[in-house]
């Protein structure tokens, strides 16, 4: 034991470098690791694969659009699949007569159009000196299109949380640009978009719809079933052999099911329990880590849960947390609902039917955001009762707001109580 008084001279004193007991390769639970094999996502793979089946007659592969919660498989598998798509061009070098090159793009942080395209541009020429800003749009356009030239390479850009993107003139540009001759004969951009707000693509300038004409794809959430498999599949390759007991990986994945099929979350729960084991040395990975993690982890959860939300979403929690953060501790769905659709028209955006706003209270009541109770008024009249469940309703109305399309939003106030 190293008292506070004790001068540390040592490194093994300082990072502690005695033999783990518990994890043996924590880079299989980064949210950035792929696997050799997918689990539960056959058909979508499958499905995901015809948008480059045109290339096997010299053709053009499709644009394609991937829907579905967070934590549901969209990136994993697009990657995979790009991944394994690579590998059969390797293979079959006859079926290309140039090189492919594929690219992502986190528009979490990177949203606007200079900033993606100068990341394109270095990804396909790591040597190009491009600066990030400083230029005429038009300069970068030209750059990408003569890198391009230079390389001799097709594209398939992957843009992650597409609905990020400040402006989607990039999307038309970047679809349209065989057509308006800006590519080598028989080259193509290929765009993957993926995205937590199924209503993404009905906010699209009818212009980029066209453009792209993509083709959607939604995944549906994980099953409890099919995150244990995951995490079984996982704990083999990441854990010391019999460390983590089964009760301990059904007990993430049950919590995981209840947070819309989120693997990524039950990924996180058993990386979380492991961490904590291993600092307490504990020999094994217990349910009672699981629980213990989660605590301390709560309002980082409810945090990260409303910065993922798509933006439709968003503007409901953000009017829920609006009329409850004006000292009143209750709210209703017709009141939320009015707002939300004040603050759709203050931002620019169409609001969605009330049917659908109304199925997303019932969808922040299962994550635990809200609780909501009816309330009958007359014959076939009633609202619902709405409440937060959580503690600090000022600190996920800051989230929201790191959103730029919320960001006007901020000192907005309800119509009620505007001075």
């Amino acid at each position: 034991m190293i008292y506070e008084d004790t001068e540390i001279t040592d490194y093994e004193e300082i990072f502690e470098t005695r033999q783990t007991k518990i994890l043996k390769d924590s880079s299989v639970l980064s949210p950035d690791y792929i696997p050799k094999k997918l689990i539960g996502r056959t058909k979508e793979i499958l499905e995901l694969a015809k948008v480059f089946k045109p290339i096997d007659y010299k053709g053009y592969p499709f644009n394609a659009l991937v829907f579905g919660k967070t934590g549901s498989g969209k990136t994993v598998v697009t990657k995979f699949l790009l991944q394994k798509l690579m590998e059969r061009l390797e293979a079959t070098p006859s079926i290309m007569d140039h090189h492919l090159q594929c690219i992502y793009i986190q528009c979490k942080t990177n949203c606007t159009i200079n900033g993606v395209l100068n990341e394109i541009i270095k990804h396909v020429d790591p040597a190009n000196k491009m600066p990030r800003k400083g230029f005429a749009l038009g300069y970068y356009y030209e750059e990408l299109w003569n890198v391009i030239k230079e390389k001799n390479v097709s594209l398939v850009v992957v843009f992650d949380e597409i609905d990020r993107l400040k402006d989607d003139e990039i999307l038309y540009n970047l679809s349209r640009a065989g057509e308006m001759q800006k590519l080598p004969e028989r080259h193509f951009v290929c765009i993957i978009g993926i995205s937590n707000d199924l209503d993404y693509g009905k906010e699209l300038d009818s212009r980029v719809i066209s453009s792209m004409s993509p083709k959607d794809h939604v995944f549906a959430p994980y099953n409890a079933e099919q995150i244990i498999m995951i995490l079984n599949e996982r704990v083999k390759i990441a854990f010391c052999d019999g460390v983590v007991p089964q009760e301990t990986i059904n007990l993430c994945a049950a919590y995981a099911a209840q947070d819309h099929g989120d693997a990524r979350k039950a990924i996180k729960h058993l990386k979380m329990a492991a961490v904590y084991a291993e600092e307490n040395d504990f020999f094994q990975v217990l349910p009672e880590h699981v629980e213990e993690t989660l605590k301390s982890l709560d309002v980082d959860r409810i945090q990260d849960m409303a910065m993922y939300l798509p933006l439709h979403e968003k503007i409901v929690l953000l009017a829920i947390l609006k009329l409850t953060n004006y000292g009143n501790p209750s709210t209703n769905s017709q009141t939320v609902t009015s707002l939300y659709n004040q603050m759709c028209f203050e931002i620019h955006k169409k609001p969605l039917h009330r049917t659908t706003i109304a199925s997303k209270f019932g969808d922040f009541r299962m994550i635990g955001l809200i609780k909501t109770s009816s309330v009958r008024k007359g014959k076939g009249g009633g609202w619902k009762d709405i409440r937060l469940s959580v503690p600090s309703g000022s600190a996920i109305e800051e989230v929201l707001y790191m959103d730029y399309n919320l960001e006007m939003l901020r000192d907005f106030k309800p119509v009620p109580f505007s001075n």
